[in-house]
């Protein structure tokens, strides 16, 4: 037992020694993040909704008169003028229905001459029996003539008068119906005008539904012009944005395709919310280079814009019920609450908790820190 006595005490006086000179805490690493300073943007009060490009000026040619479709001018994808040819129906039928309402006219405008000439005649020989009878009243007064030769220059008198009366309808008549005739020429010549169909706008066909042989009824839709240097959005908005949307005043984005078109002002409202759906629509002018006519674009409505702090949206964090971020302070990681606006394209609005002068937001790692986490910022 003694000899075991000397080794314990050394031990024993050993311990105090180590207990002075504590072993250093392992260094806590550093983690890489990017940053990116906090910034001024200008954010919009916006709604984006999918529309309609469309030819704001078309026309939908319709056949005028019925008959077969004797040739087509034109196909789709022509390029018309205004004036242009575009088809022609039956011009033989309503070329010889022309001539003959035109010979009508013709005897009508004769006939009532004869009875306008018939009528002169009845009015002298009228005058004449109005002058027998005058005298024959004078003869009668003075007793020089009968009784019955003065009534026979009374009847004559009176049957002359009478022949006017008739002569006078009888060119009413030839006058109305000369009328008549021309009304007749007037549509025969209206029939024979449409039924060579001109182009009524300049622009292009895109749509052709008849072929020549075909039979086609008045008003049949044969082509479809559109002028594609004039295209505008259409689109529907629900009820709710009715008052917002004010033309003139409020102005949309179009998107084709990832392509940005540009910004243009509201041109219609409809005057009226649709009671089923509850939306209305809405359009405006977008012509230029890249509007097509019948392509689906995005429109983003802009209602308001105005300036705010913006932070990526990537750096926005969910904490404790509430929003935060990251800041990168003297090379440490500070969690900041955060108050939040609108987001538009990527970036969100700082409404509180930054200012312009703060540190710059972590955009990349900040999953990886706590608070105090001390940071590698990455280029």
């Amino acid at each position: 037992m003694k000899k075991l006595a000397l080794p314990v005490l050394v031990v024993l006086l050993a311990l105090p020694a180590l207990a002075d000179d504590p072993a250093p805490a392992p260094a806590v690493p550093a983690v890489a993040v990017r940053v990116t300073p906090v910034a001024t943007r200008t954010f919009e009060r916006r709604l984006a909704v999918q529309g309609t490009l469309q030819a704001k000026t078309f026309a939908q040619v319709s056949a005028r008169t019925t008959g077969i479709i004797d040739d087509m001018f034109v196909d789709e994808g022509d390029t018309v003028k205004k004036g242009d040819r575009l088809f022609q129906i039956d011009p033989t039928r309503v070329s010889a229905a022309l001539v003959i309402a035109s010979n009508n006219f013709s005897v009508a405008n004769a006939q009532l001459a004869v009875a306008e000439a018939s009528a002169a005649k009845t009015r002298a020989e009228a005058r004449k029996a109005q002058l027998d009878y005058d005298r024959y009243a004078r003869l009668h007064a003075d007793g020089k003539v009968t009784d019955n030769e003065f009534e026979a220059r009374d009847v004559a008198n009176a049957q002359a008068a009478a022949g006017i009366a008739v002569a006078d309808a009888q060119v009413e008549l030839a006058r109305r119906q000369a009328d008549a005739a021309a009304a007749s020429v007037a549509i025969a010549q209206k029939d024979f005008d449409d039924a060579l169909a001109l182009a009524p706008i300049d622009g292009a066909v895109v749509t052709r539904a008849a072929e020549p042989g075909e039979l086609a009824a008045a008003g049949r839709v044969l082509l479809r012009i559109e002028d594609p240097s004039r295209v505008e959005a259409s689109a529907f908005l629900p009820a709710r944005y009715y008052a917002a949307a004010t033309p003139a005043e409020t102005s949309f984005r179009v998107l084709l395709e990832g392509r940005d078109l540009g910004t243009f002002p509201l041109t219609y409202r409809s005057p009226v919310i649709d009671p089923t759906l509850r939306t209305f629509e809405i359009r405006g002018d977008v012509s230029g280079d890249g509007a097509v006519p019948g392509a689906d674009a995005t429109l983003q409505i802009v209602f308001s814009a105005h300036e705010g702090l913006a932070v990526p949206t990537s750096a926005i964090l969910d904490r404790a019920g509430g929003k935060a971020v990251y800041v990168a302070a003297d090379g440490l990681a500070q969690l900041v609450p955060v108050t939040l606006g609108l987001d538009n394209d990527g970036f969100t609005e700082i409404l509180s908790g930054l200012s312009p002068d703060s540190p710059p937001v972590v955009t990349a790692g900040q999953s990886l820190l706590n608070p105090g986490s001390p940071l590698q910022i990455l280029d």
